[in-house]
């Protein structure tokens, strides 16, 4: 069980999801609009296997405290009139795209959440050298807005008013 005691990031460590892991212990369902609990639990590995994203389970003290889907992704720069710190004529820009990420419900308040965001923007600045991609993109709800724009993401500004709203991050 939890205590009340922030996690730092470097107490965290991360695996790829694969079907030894148990998560039977893990729970995100307080407040789960999105459906994250049943994706963790009945779709993760599926979704993995056709490769439409990768899973990474992150543990504190070995216990699975979170998770972040990740994807390779893109987003029309113009019709979404994003305000981008670099000058750009093209039309759509790749991004990584966090498909899904959760806290267990014993573990949030604990910077879990902001640690494994910050975590998939470092990823994405890796893959930014590896692959090409500039932005880091993730569609949340009004409700988990603010929890993003704490971690620097700004809401695409035609999403603003809309209850599901695509955010992005410029990737540093």
């Amino acid at each position: 069980m939890s205590t009340s005691e922030d996690v730092k990031a470097e107490e965290l460590r991360f695996e790829i999801l694969n079907a030894r892991h148990d998560l039977s212990r893990f729970d995100c369902s307080k407040d789960d609009e999105m459906g994250l609990n049943e994706f963790i639990h009945e779709e993760a590995l599926q979704f993995q296997k056709e490769n439409l994203g990768i899973t990474y389970l992150f543990f504190h003290n070995n216990n699975v405290v979170g998770f972040a889907t990740l994807a390779m992704s893109q987003i029309e720069i113009k019709q979404t009139k994003i305000k981008l710190p670099f000058e750009t004529e093209i039309r759509d820009n790749p991004a990584a795209m966090i498909g899904r990420l959760a806290t267990d419900n014993n573990y949030r308040g604990r910077h879990i959440g902001l640690n494994i965001s910050l975590w998939c923007v470092s990823k994405a600045k890796q893959l930014s050298s590896e692959i090409g991609c500039r932005l880091i993109i993730i569609l949340t709800n009004d409700k988990k807005s603010s929890f993003y724009k704490n971690c620097g993401f700004e809401t695409v500004p035609k999403y603003e008013r809309k209850a599901k709203k695509w955010m992005y991050l410029p990737i540093p």
